[in-house]
């Protein structure tokens, strides 16, 4: 399973420098489009957005991001709540909780 990321020029090149092979630049005109052909991809198991293009998203498409399991669609945000966004995004791709905390004594 590969890494992708979909997204403006900016946000696409930063991933771009860091490696990632599976980049889809989309602006506001087709960015529905372009996030339809990648969720059809069985050789994506992540998908990588940022925050302020997941909502340029349809309301259609939103709900399919966050319902389908394969591939994980990770929104990335500045918000405080994003942490926990991530957790319960790779908890529902894993099936474990990557961040349960556990005593050190049990």
């Amino acid at each position: 399973m590969e890494i992708a990321v979909l997204g403006n020029e900016h946000f696409v090149l930063g991933f771009e420098t860091a490696g990632v092979r599976n980049t889809f630049v989309a602006e506001k005109e087709n960015i529905n489009k372009v996030f339809e052909k990648v969720m059809e991809r069985k050789d994506i198991g992540i998908l990588i957005m940022d925050n302020k293009d997941f909502e340029l998203l349809n309301e259609r498409l939103k709900e399919k991001a966050m319902t389908q399991v394969q591939p994980t669609v990770v929104v990335l945000s500045y918000d405080v709540s994003a942490e926990e966004n991530l957790r319960l995004m790779i908890k529902r791709s894993l099936g474990i909780d990557v961040w349960e905390r556990r005593d050190v004594n049990e």
